[in-house]
């Protein structure tokens, strides 16, 4: 799916997906009707999570479903294999919490920009031809949407604000506009 320099994890981002060329694209999917260990995965780390929206694709020829959703308060998503494997967890935060060398770069590669949506995302597993390889470490990445011209693109750095992932600009549809004073 995606290629990071240095980092290749499948990441099923729904609002990546917009952006991505040559992709496969997902489809959505009931919750009922998922592989139980896909729906055991789900409740046992998200106990109280309520499923907004459930697409499933194969990436790198892994089934992978990505969950967005929320628990309590706070915007999340997870990539789940069909096997039940936690690919990656992500949530959804404010600039406040994303530490100063990383909002730095990210803030210098959106120029004027505007800045979307903002997700610290934790990768367990990479996807490399059909099989799930487990990281070493899990690493923690940074990810941040940005709007211009009638195009979105998206920007992955490390806590350190090494870039991860450049941005590929291609035009936004209607719904994943940002709204007046999102930031």
């Amino acid at each position: 799916m995606k290629q990071l320099v240095g980092w290749k994890p499948a990441l099923a981002v729904g609002f990546a997906l917009a952006v991505l060329a040559g992709t496969s694209s997902s489809e959505p999917v009931a919750f009922d009707k998922v592989p139980e260990a896909v729906a055991n995965t789900f409740r046992s780390a998200f106990p109280n999570g309520t499923i907004a929206k459930l697409d499933v694709e194969e990436e790198n020829g892994v089934m992978v479903y990505d969950f967005e959703f929320t628990a309590g308060d706070r915007e999340k998503e997870c990539d789940i294999a069909g096997d039940g494997t936690m690919i990656e967890s992500t949530l959804v935060v404010a600039a406040k919490d994303i530490p100063a060398p990383a909002l730095k770069t990210i803030k210098k590669v959106a120029g004027k920009a505007t800045l979307g949506r903002l997700e610290w995302l934790e990768t367990f597993y990479e996807l490399e031809a059909g099989k799930l390889m487990k990281l070493e470490k899990s690493e923690i990445h940074y990810a941040a949407e940005m709007h211009r011209g009638g195009q979105m693109a998206e920007v992955f750095v490390d806590p350190a604000g090494k870039i991860t992932e450049k941005p590929k600009w291609a035009p936004e549809t209607p719904a994943k506009a940002p709204t007046s004073g999102s930031h």
